[in-house]
């Protein structure tokens, strides 16, 4: 679908970064804000405390409230896929919770003095597309004029308490499970550097675009789980591994990788969210193991990106069977182990989990 027939417009042009790779860096604000004082009521069961996916207030009667907000640059050129995109990497939040997307609200900047405001309909569009098939409704939203376009949603969900994931119940024996593959960080820059193909581009999209909901997992404990976006899956898999008090193992060539992304890495297209994503991870993981390009899919910025789940190692063959229809990429990637020195450790692949 195009923006209009007679006047394409390319939306990365427009921004110097685009998706999640646009965060502010991760270890940058974990110490400009750490002093904050933060109320901490008693129904506050998740906060930013362990640097969990969403906000979880508990309602007293056996349910979870989970909220999360999210949104960013564009970071494809089609107003319908970048609308797609970012109602489908806000609602991942709330799918890494376990729970069930019921409302989101929309966050929109929008450059009314470069763009027709007809943009808006196809943009919001491609958001609802996403919206309706996690089977949440728009419930209403807020705008602002703003010089670069900035598309996201602030999402609500319940999940009983019995069901809810946090990041912080990874468990030694434990298999890792990654839903998507990795590399939009990498593809998003060779496209604005018009150095992408067509076809990396459109699996890009269309990974982006899946949302994170696993359905029923009948017969499957998932003991923890993030989803993978902006500080990638190095940065991410610590975080989760710290808020557990275990260390992982994760086989760097056992991730899956988007078609191009391994070529673009290979030829150094980064952006600065790798370097920041690298500095934040240096001191807790350890990838001297794994070839270059490598280690940059290790800290490649996703948007939209896939689950990591933690799951009991018995039940792992399970899982991967029921994701085997929706999420045909899905691989075990590592494994949990006893608290180490780092959090996590990539290696080459010569171990077999």
């Amino acid at each position: 679908m195009s923006v209009m027939d007679s006047a394409p417009i390319r939306l990365t042009q427009m921004v110097k970064k685009g998706g999640c790779a646009a965060k502010l860096p991760a270890a940058t604000l974990r110490q400009t804000l750490k002093d904050l004082r933060l109320n901490r009521p008693s129904q506050l069961l998740v906060g930013s405390q362990s640097l969990d996916d969403a906000a979880v207030w508990d309602l007293g009667n056996g349910t979870w409230l989970v909220q999360t907000l999210d949104f960013f640059t564009p970071i494809v050129d089609d107003p319908f896929d970048f609308g797609a995109i970012a109602a489908a990497n806000a609602l991942s939040d709330i799918y890494a919770m376990g729970a069930t997307p019921i409302t989101a609200m929309t966050i929109l900047g929008f450059p009314a003095a470069q763009l027709d405001m007809a943009l808006l309909k196809p943009l919001m569009d491609g958001a609802l597309d996403r919206i309706h098939a996690s089977g949440a409704c728009l419930a209403g939203g807020h705008s602002i004029e703003n010089d670069a376009l900035i598309l996201g949603f602030s999402v609500t969900g319940i999940v009983p308490e019995h069901r809810a994931w946090l990041n912080s119940g990874a468990r030694p024996g434990d298999h890792l499970i990654l839903t998507k593959p990795l590399g939009t960080g990498t593809l998003a820059s060779a496209l604005k550097l018009n150095q992408a193909q067509e076809h990396w581009v459109q699996g890009a999209i269309q990974s982006m675009k899946t949302l994170n909901d696993l359905g029923p997992l009948p017969d499957v404990k998932v003991n923890a789980s993030t989803d993978i976006t902006g500080f990638s899956l190095a940065g991410h898999a610590m975080q989760m591994a710290q808020a557990s008090e275990v260390s992982f193992h994760i086989d760097a060539h056992r991730l899956p990788v988007l078609q191009g992304a391994m070529s673009c890495l290979e030829d150094k297209i980064l952006n600065r969210a790798h370097h920041t994503n690298l500095a934040y991870v240096q001191d807790a993981t350890n990838a001297n193991e794994t070839p270059e390009p490598l280690k940059w899919l290790l800290t490649d910025p996703q948007t939209s990106g896939g689950l990591l789940l933690s799951v009991p190692g018995a039940q792992s063959t399970k899982l991967m069977s029921l994701l085997a229809t929706g999420f045909s990429e899905a691989r075990v990637i590592g494994e949990v182990k006893d608290k180490e020195s780092l959090s996590v450790r990539f290696y080459d692949g010569k171990t077999q989990v």
